[in-house]
Formats: structure tokens, sequence, C-alpha cells
């Protein structure tokens, strides 16, 4: 398969002033000219016509089903059964999530291969109103690059999905100190509600009003995943796994884990969850290790990648546990090699990355779609194929870059690793400006060390 470079993309369902918009089920979409089209009863089928050289890129757009699963089980389902019971993949998906018109939508790329056939799969699953909707991309070429693009970007969704209001967590295992036990900076567009003892950020939204709340401290066992064990269903008091045993908590979760920016262990796990046949909320716990106790923090909201999302990946930049004595992180050292992040049509497909030397000097590469390894990026320095260069330093948990003459840009650094029910732990760097807009949070963009 030949070797492209491809340029940025996210994979969100977007509206499209392309013409010839077609419609079918829950999606419309544009049928990439001169490609064929075939409708069974389980979906459709858009393909390219036989070029004789066996170049081919196909695209399906399945029927939507009723679901009461969470996005990420269903995208995980989906996954299995699409794409790894229809080709051979050779790993685990890069992964993305989004929302739009109410939808949550996960999207992943690997490479495949089909017989002699290698190439690269796309699958894009968005979930909402109890319903589900599929769209399966294969290609082993680049020669359809471009009318692929265009047709993911004329993608989009005919309805608006019904959000749930979120709701509040029945709280077991406070203390009536949580007022004190924290230093927080509020996230933007968050406001801080300090009543009585009790502390929490909030925020209304057109869907309700989300809340973040920290609890009190209780005695740790020493170990934070057996205190999520018993902690996640006292602060969910009466709610359980949807459609799961509650032993499953920690199989079917979202996990995530690192050092707050006091050097503080921290252990926060995601679970969709119901209560009496309610509708299905995402539950999350956030468990700090502060000396022999535990801080805990809670939040529930409708969807995963929602803005009670946006704001705990903020609030791990510079939360603290008051009174409690941190530890100090070497952050260049962390930091030093080349990072990246998964953007572009094939997953891996990277227009620049990052190299951040020792001696303090930070270089934006170009690079081709498929070329890994740090030695090669070691040859673009040194060969001086790169975009720009600058100069960097880290103090604390700030990361100072700075280049040519210009002034100084400032981002809080942090470092942790993530992963989705029994899939492996990826290690991971977020980046946020310091100099930040308080009118608009951000998402956090996390790269990957190649």
């Amino acid at each position: 398969m030949k070797k492209v470079m491809l340029v940025a993309m996210n994979f969100v369902l977007v509206a499209s002033a392309l013409a010839q918009k077609q419609v079918f089920d829950v999606l419309s979409y544009t049928l990439p000219k001169d490609w064929d089209k075939t409708e069974t009863p389980q979906g459709i089928q858009l393909s390219t016509k036989n070029d004789g050289q066996g170049n081919y890129a196909a695209a399906v757009i399945l029927r939507s089903t009723a679901t009461a699963a969470a996005s990420p089980e269903n995208f995980t389902n989906s996954w299995d059964k699409l794409v790894k019971g229809t080709v051979s993949v050779s790993g685990e998906p890069a992964m993305q999530a989004s929302v739009e018109k109410g939808w949550d939508i996960v999207s992943g790329q690997a490479r495949y291969t089909d017989g002699t056939n290698k190439g690269w799969v796309t699958l894009i699953t968005a979930t909402g109103n109890g319903k589900m909707a599929n769209v399966v991309i294969l290609t082993n070429t680049d020669k359809y690059q471009n009318q692929l693009l265009d047709f993911i970007n004329s993608l989009a969704l005919n309805e608006t999905a019904t959000a749930q209001k979120p709701v509040s967590s029945t709280n077991t295992v406070t203390d009536p100190g949580s007022k004190s036990t924290y230093s927080i900076t509020v996230p933007p567009t968050w406001s801080l509600n300090a009543a009585g003892n009790t502390l929490t950020v909030e925020k209304n939204t057109n869907t309700g009003k989300r809340i973040i709340e920290f609890m009190g401290l209780i005695q740790s066992s020493g170990s934070l995943e057996k205190d999520m064990e018993h902690i996640f269903f006292e602060v969910f008091d009466g709610w359980s796994l949807h459609n799961s045993p509650n032993n499953l908590l920690f199989e079917q979760g979202d996990h995530e884990k690192g050092l707050t920016a006091q050097g503080l262990p921290y252990y926060m796990l995601s679970n969709s969850i119901s209560k009496n046949g309610s509708d299905v909320i995402k539950g999350t716990v956030l468990l700090i290790q502060a000396g022999t106790n535990v801080a805990i923090v809670n939040s529930a909201d409708n969807i995963l990648g929602s803005e009670t999302e946006m704001a705990l990946n903020f609030l791990l930049f510079t939360l603290k546990i008051n009174g409690v004595t941190g530890k100090n992180i070497d952050y260049k050292k962390q930091l030093t090699g080349t990072w990246g992040s998964n953007s572009g049509l094939y997953g891996n497909s990277l227009s620049t990355v990052t190299s951040y030397l020792a001696e303090g000097r930070y270089y934006v590469l170009t690079q081709s779609a498929y070329t890994v390894g740090y030695d090669y990026y070691n040859d673009l320095i040194k060969n001086k194929k790169f975009k720009s260069q600058g100069l960097f330093s880290v103090k604390g948990n700030i990361l100072e870059r700075k280049y040519g003459s210009g002034a100084a840009t400032n981002y809080f650094i942090r470092f942790y690793a993530r992963k989705y029910g029994k899939n492996d732990w990826e290690n991971l760097m977020s980046l946020y400006d310091c100099n930040y807009d308080k009118n608009k949070i951000e998402t956090i963009l996390r790269f990957h060390k190649i």
C-alpha cells in the first residue's frame, strides 16, 4: 500500500453544504461521484468501480438499531462484530470522541488485512435517542483519499438526541470538612458553589445543570483500586451498572490514573449506570491519595466526552489537597522525547509532531504518514527538516515555550495513563494554555510519545 500524507481532520458528524444529499435512516450523506450504491435490509454500501488494478474503497452505512448501552460499549461491540468479524486488524483502534446534536460519537481506525489486501478500516459509531448508528469505511489505497474525506464531511445526523438531565449522586461517605479540603481553579464557563460546608463547581446548560462535587476525606486502604471497589457504589448509592452486574465495574469502565499537580496519585473511573429503570448516565468517581486518606470527587452526566469531562480534565492540571505534603515531579524528564497526536483519516497519520530535547530546545517536525521511531525524528533535526524550532523550560507543572523573538507561551502540563475496559493502558501527555479564555472551555488534546 502506498505511503501517503493525509490532512488532519476530526471524526465528527457535521452538516455539509455539498449537493446531492441523500438520506438513509438517521443519517444523511453525499454519494461520491461515480461510486456505486447497493441497498440491503441491513444498510447501504457505497463503493468505487473496478479500476482493473485491485484498488478499492467502500463505505457501509448500517441501519440504526435500538440500544440501552453507552457509546464506548456500543463502539466496542460494533468493532468486534463489524470490523473484527470481517477483516483481520493489527491492533486496537486509535479512538476519538465527540458530540453532535446530542449524539455521542466514537470513531476508531486501525490497519487491516483481508487475504492479500492490506489497508485501513474506520468505524464511526453514533449513540443517541436509544439508538446506535454505524458507518464502516475500508480502503487499500490513497487513490480515493479526497473522495473519502468529502464523504465523511458530508455525514450528518437527521435528528437531535434528547439528553437526560444529570442526577445528583447520593453521598454516603462524605464528611463535613470538604469545603476546606481542596484548592481548585474553577474551570472556564463554570461557577463555584461553596455554600455551607459543601463545595461544588456547577454549570447550567440547555440540557440541565452539571455538577462536580468535592467530597471529604476518608481513610484509605492504601490502594486506590481497592478503595474504588466500595466507594463507587457508596457515592452512587442505589445505582447499578447498566445491563451488567456490579462486579464488572472495572472490566467495563473508562479508567485514568496519574499524579496531580501536587504529585499525589489519583485514579478516575467512569461507568454507565442506571437506577430503577431510569435512563443511562455516565457516573465518574475521582480518588486522590492524600497520605493515609483518600479524597473523593464525583460527577454524573448523560454522555462521555461532555463538558463535565472537559471540566474534570481542566481541574486535574491544578487541583490540590490542602494540608498534604506533595511530591516533586520531574516533568522535563518525562517530556523529553517526541510527541504527536492521532489525526487524519487513517488514525496515525500525523501532519506534525514535536520533539523536546534534554538541552531545552524543541522542534516542530514534518513527517510522512507511516514513519515512526525516534531515530527518524533525530535525522529530521540533524538535517534541519522541521517547520520551526524554539526554546523551552519547565517550572513545576508549567511548560514555557519561546519561538524566535516572540513572547513566551506557558502551558499547564500533565502526564497520565488511560484505558477502556480490558484494553492496555496508554501513556499520554496533555497541555492547556495558562492564558486560557475564561469564556470558553477547551477539549484536552492528548499526545502520544513516539
